[in-house]
This record gives structure tokens, sequence and C-alpha cells, in this order.
């Protein structure tokens, strides 16, 4: 019989009990390297974003009442207030997924690590993708080293959350790219320059947001001018440059705010601050609040 609880607003701790799986680190995290053949029979509303692939085998599933197959190649995602409905698992199935609530990205990452308005988690974007063989390869390709990194890392310590966190992100991003290609009828449409220019300035950012601030230097680094590249990113992202370096700068000073061995003097200094009022200037910019206060109120809230 379907309670209402399971069907409005199911939660990732939801399906770990009636799953009967082995995890007790975060209710806003999960990941699975094995389909459990034990499944809900009722209808879902989750409370989280779900996608992954399958290598062998197959699931049934029903998304906003659309009946899926989803196999080898496939590319499953479901999305929070979508209704879903498991229908069958074949026996043996094989297959890695990811489980995320926006709130397990969102506490430190914002909108720098949040979902893009154009992602494939977004609505708009479908619930199953069939991917070509060369792009499947490397989806499996992405989820393997993911899931790899998270099972070799201690899972019981405090810096694991915020390691699967930034992991998260990469897999998210990666595959962003990957399935871009296969949307249709999207808003805004990109020219395939713009689009890897892109992927690449976030790939340069996410390696050197902690020297090189101005947008000069990425520009420089991608061959082309700091207005092109403020064009090629306000267009995909709709966020400048400037804006996703500050956000990538603001999620690190937010990390280093959380644990409590290094004195705000000394974060301010190996972010490479002129001094802590510009710290505390910056911080207090992008966030309402400054570092002490930040500090103070959530230092308690670490996972």
């Amino acid at each position: 019989m379907k309670r209402k609880d399971e069907i409005t607003r199911y939660t990732i701790r939801n399906i770990i009990n009636y799953r009967k799986l082995s995890w007790s680190i975060s209710d806003d995290f999960l990941y699975l390297t094995e389909i459990p053949e034990i499944f809900e029979p009722f209808e879902m509303k989750p409370h989280y974003f779900a996608y992954g692939i399958i290598n062998s085998g197959s699931i049934k599933i029903e998304v906003d009442y659309q009946k899926l197959l989803i196999d080898e190649r496939s590319l499953l995602i479901y999305r929070p207030e979508q209704n879903v409905k498991v229908i069958e698992i074949e026996a043996g199935t094989k297959g890695m997924f990811v489980l995320f609530t926006k709130k397990f990205m969102d506490y430190l990452f914002e909108s720098f690590f949040s979902i893009a308005p154009n992602s494939f988690l977004k609505n708009k974007f479908g619930s199953k993708v069939v991917l070509s063989e060369e792009d499947y390869k490397k989806m499996n390709t992405l989820f393997a080293r993911t899931l790899d990194f998270l099972i070799a890392s201690e899972a019981d310590s405090e810096r694991w959350i915020y390691s699967a966190k930034s992991i998260l992100l990469a897999l998210i991003n990666e595959s962003d790219f990957l399935v871009n290609r296969y949307i249709r009828n999207r808003n805004i449409i990109l020219h395939p320059r713009e689009e890897q220019i892109g992927y690449n300035f976030k790939k340069l950012v996410s390696k050197h947001y902690l020297v090189y601030r101005n947008i000069e230097f990425y520009a420089k680094e991608l061959n082309i001018t700091a207005n092109y590249l403020h064009k090629a990113v306000k267009s995909q992202f709709h966020q400048t440059p400037a804006e996703i370096i500050n956000m990538a700068l603001l999620s690190e000073c937010k990390v280093r705010l959380s644990d409590s061995d290094e004195s705000i003097s000394q974060i301010a200094d190996n972010l490479q601050f002129t001094n802590i009022q510009s710290f505390s200037r910056f911080f207090k910019k992008q966030t309402g609040t400054t570092p002490s206060l930040f500090r103070k109120c959530n230092i308690l809230k670490m996972p």
C-alpha cells in the first residue's frame, strides 16, 4: 500500500531504509556501485537528484508517467518533484549511480558549483539518454574513477564529505559537457567553440583560482580576448567570468572557515589576500556576513 509521505517527499534516507543499504555517512548523498534488486513498488516524488548508467541488464521505470527501458548505454536521470516508479529490475543488473540533494551541493559551493541553467539535471532535459558507444565509454570511465576515489577514501572522516562534494561536482560538470550535445530544443543555442571555451574556462578556474583572479590571465591561456571570454561564458552559464572566479574562491573560503585549525588571519594569508581586512571585505560582499560570524554559525554544522 502506498503511504502519502512516501509519494510526496521520498528522501535518500527512505531509499537506504527501504532497500536495506548499509550507509550511514549522509542523508544528502549516496552512491551505488551495484543495483539493489529490492525496490519500492509504489510511486515516489524524490527529494533528490539521481543519475547513472547501466553496464548490463536493465531497469524498467516510469518518470512522469513515461515508461522507459534503461539498459546498456542508457543514462537515467530523475529529479526532485518528478513522479518516479520502478517497474522492474532485471536480475543481475549492474551499473553506477549517484543520488544527492541540492543542499548537499549548495552547502559550500553555491552558484559556482550549482546546477547550470541549461544543465542535463534541469527538468527541461529528458530522463533517458541513449549514449553513443564512444560517449558511453567516457561516461563509464567518469563514474568508475569517481566511485573508486570515494571507495578508497576514509568515509568516516569529516574531510571525506568535502572531498565527496568536490568529486561529485567534477562528475556533474564532466557529465554535463558530455551529454549537452543530446539536448534538444534548448533555449540558447551555443556555438561549439563557445561551448568548448566555457568548459575549458571552468577547468582552468578550478586549477588556478587561488593564484589568478583576473580575467586577462584566463583569456590569455585560452588564446582569446577578454571580451570574447566574457561573451562565451556569459552566454553559456549566465554568469560573468569574474562571478565564476569569485564563487570558486568563496567556496574555498567557506571550506577553510568551517575548519577550526586555521585562524581567520591565516586563511586570509594562505588564500593570498593582501590582509585580513581585504579578505573580510571580499567575504562580506559575497555573503552579506563576516568570516567570523560565518565560522561561528557553521563550524558546528559540519557533517
